[in-house]
């Protein structure tokens, strides 16, 4: 009697299950390691442009003496202009005037220093301004479209100097 030689229904079988179960899992991980890095991603964009949206308003904010914020108004406000005399010069006359405003055009956060506008934030969702005394709280939240959609939000509080200095 002669054999045949072939694969019998039961190898063929296995080898299709297991090579199944080898491509599940696979694909499975390449889809969580894609999802992670997108989530990942996410969420570096928006904090990282929340962060610098932070870091250029603190910046203004450490020199500010006064602002168009109403004092004690508890409704936050997206929209606001500080100003500050620079003392560094070695005479009054040499003294100068600044002032910086931010606003929120969409989701642009725009910023204008001594008249020239430039972009700090360009996916900021919210931003609020309030004023109690000198200290002024600031609210800024970024949003990366993602997937998955990710909000980093900021909150920081500035105390502000003092209208005058004595000479």
């Amino acid at each position: 009697m002669s054999r045949q030689k072939g694969f019998t229904l039961l190898e063929i079988l296995l080898v299709l299950v297991i090579g199944g179960a080898a491509l599940t899992t696979a694909s499975a991980a390449y889809f969580q390691l894609m999802w992670g890095n997108g989530r990942i991603r996410s969420a570096v964009i928006s904090g990282m442009d929340a962060n610098n949206a932070a870091l250029a308003i603190q910046k203004d904010l450490v020199m500010t003496q006064s602002s168009n914020l109403t004092d004690g108004d508890p409704t936050p406000q997206n929209s606001v202009t500080f100003s500050w005399i620079d003392y560094t010069g070695f005479e009054s006359s040499n003294y100068s005037s600044h002032s910086s405003s931010y606003s929120l055009a969409g989701t642009t956060l725009w910023r204008i220093y001594d008249g020239a506008s430039e972009i700090v934030g360009r996916k900021i969702t919210y931003l609020g301004f309030t004023q109690q005394d000198r200290v002024i709280n600031v609210v800024i939240t970024s949003t990366e479209a993602g997937p998955p959609e990710t909000d980093k939000t900021v909150e920081f509080n500035v105390l502000t100097r003092a209208e005058e200095v004595a000479e």
